[in-house]
């Protein structure tokens, strides 16, 4: 008797050792994902002088990459709906480790940029299946803290990803940088294979039947929350670098200090909003849009005071991803129950909403800025912020 309760705990300890390590694996994996989508930034100038082209055509990979993510995710998440998620995360962690290494070979620009396009399509459905793993290796009342970690391997690859790639580039040069990407992203694709269950549940459908799920309203407006949530931070985190100069009056030594401090706040920004979830996170979104909205109405008063701006600016960055994975643990809710067969496109909401949102909050705040001057971009956050604001509260009507 004694041998069997001990050979049952022993079991539930390598049950519980795989599944920290496959959630491990996964955070891993968006750091590795948030590397490769952000490390030009980090590698601007090497690339252009490398190339021989502008900084401002090197800067077009960031937004190509951006533009191919959002638009393509939807499908390539569709496709990867039809297979096992475990034989899909595998393969497509592969082709991505490929494309990486195909980088730090590009001898032109045009290659480059198709290679980052691909990359793009491949992480957008490596993110969207690996969110949607996530009722197979934690109970539901862990999933919302789980969704939190994953989605904030990106914000941590915005703090310590990037400065790592852009060291390797300084001292090694930038094809370094996606070596490096390539050869960590293979010690995750190891400890994938060994932690993810093998064999999840595959649902049968055609690929265009997934997409009913566009037909919910619930989906439509989450949807929505997060592309005008996003859009209203990112009218501001798009000109931060020049606002930190010439608001805060930050010297142009201590910005990637600063940008370092904001980045923290962000990533727990990210994990906060794992808590959110589990206490009515879409009941308390309205009050963190309401929030941002006042942020972004007294920004261009802050703008008098270097302190306030500061002060303004980091509240903005705390309260930026706090509606991720309430939204996103909202959809995975519905959706198991009501469209199980949908669960990976599902799971590609925020990843597509959120980038939209980036594209729609970098044009509006361009607009403001070469019309009005920099000092208003915070206007044009704090329309957004009331339509993410209405949307919640619909959404949250809709869920009632």
């Amino acid at each position: 008797m004694l041998y069997d309760i001990n050979k049952i705990n022993n079991s539930e300890n390598i049950i519980k050792t795989n599944q920290s390590l496959a959630v491990i694996s996964l955070v891993l994996l968006s750091f590795a994902l948030g590397t490769s989508e952000f490390i030009v930034i980090g590698v601007l100038t090497d690339i252009s002088e490398s190339l021989k082209i502008t900084e401002v055509k090197a800067g077009s990979l960031v937004s190509m990459f951006a533009l191919s993510y959002s638009v393509f995710t939807p499908f390539s998440a569709a496709i990867a709906g039809k297979f096992n998620r475990f034989h899909f995360i595998i393969s497509a962690g592969i082709l991505f480790i490929i494309g990486n290494y195909l980088c730090s070979l590009a001898f032109n620009y045009s290659f480059l940029v198709i290679v980052r396009m691909i990359i793009a399509v491949i992480s957008g459905a490596l993110i969207s299946v690996s969110i949607s793993f996530t009722p197979y290796i934690v109970s539901k009342e862990k999933r919302p803290m789980t969704v939190a970690w994953i989605y904030s391997g990106f914000s941590i690859a915005s703090i310590f990803g990037v400065p790592i790639g852009t060291s390797i580039s300084y001292k090694f040069g930038w094809r370094a940088s996606f070596i490096f990407i390539s050869v960590f992203s293979a010690l995750i694709l190891i400890m994938m294979f060994f932690s993810l269950p093998k064999n999840t549940s595959v649902h049968k459908v055609k690929l265009i039947g997934q997409f009913i799920i566009f037909k919910d309203i619930r989906f439509i407006l989450s949807t929505f929350t997060i592309l005008f949530g996003a859009a209203s931070s990112y009218v501001l985190y798009t000109y931060l670098k020049p606002i930190f100069l010439n608001y805060v009056h930050i010297p142009n030594k201590y910005i990637s200090l600063t940008l370092f401090i904001f980045g923290i706040s962000v990533f727990f920004s990210n994990l906060l909003s794992g808590k959110l979830a589990e206490h009515k996170g879409i009941y308390k979104l309205r009050f963190i849009f309401a929030a941002q909205f006042l942020c972004m109405i007294f920004l261009p008063i802050a703008f008098n005071n270097p302190l306030s701006s500061a002060l303004i600016i980091l509240i903005i960055g705390f309260l930026m991803y706090l509606m991720n994975s309430p939204v996103q643990l909202n959809i995975l809710n519905f959706t198991e129950i009501e469209y199980p067969s949908c669960m990976t496109l599902a799971s590609s909401n925020n990843s597509f909403s959120f980038n939209f949102g980036i594209a729609l909050g970098s044009f509006i705040g361009s607009v403001i800025f070469d019309n009005y001057g920099l000092k208003w971009v915070g206007l044009g956050g704090a329309f957004l912020s009331l339509l993410a604001f209405l949307c919640v509260i619909i959404l949250y009507n809709n869920n009632k």
